[in-house]
């Protein structure tokens, strides 16, 4: 399973942004979840974190029972970390790219 985090959230802090069905994403750095709140909701859904690509955008889940010693553990998001780097988005130019800029 693959899911963005937002990376602007330290990897050992909780946090997830509140839902409002009447909102969108306003082009500023609230938005979706950190990596550790992903973490454990993975866990309590049966699902370990494996990996996170190197731009800090997506994150890398697996079936617990289908891990084994295929990962790198400990499957913790501070572990598995990666900072936010959009910079590497080979869309140069994006929407993501102007509003996390002063990363």
């Amino acid at each position: 399973m693959v899911v963005e985090y937002n990376a602007i959230i330290p990897p050992s802090v909780e946090w997830v942004a509140e839902y409002r069905a009447d909102l969108s994403w306003n082009k500023t750095q609230y938005f979706g979840a950190g990596l550790k709140s992903l973490e454990l909701l993975g866990n309590e859904l049966g699902y370990s974190l494996v990996g996170c690509e190197l731009v800090g955008t997506d994150a890398f889940f697996v079936r617990s029972d289908l891990c084994k010693d295929h990962f790198v553990q400990p499957f913790t998001a501070e572990m598995h970390y990666e900072p936010s780097r959009h910079f590497l988005w080979p869309m140069r130019g994006s929407i993501h790219e102007r509003c996390f800029s002063d990363l």
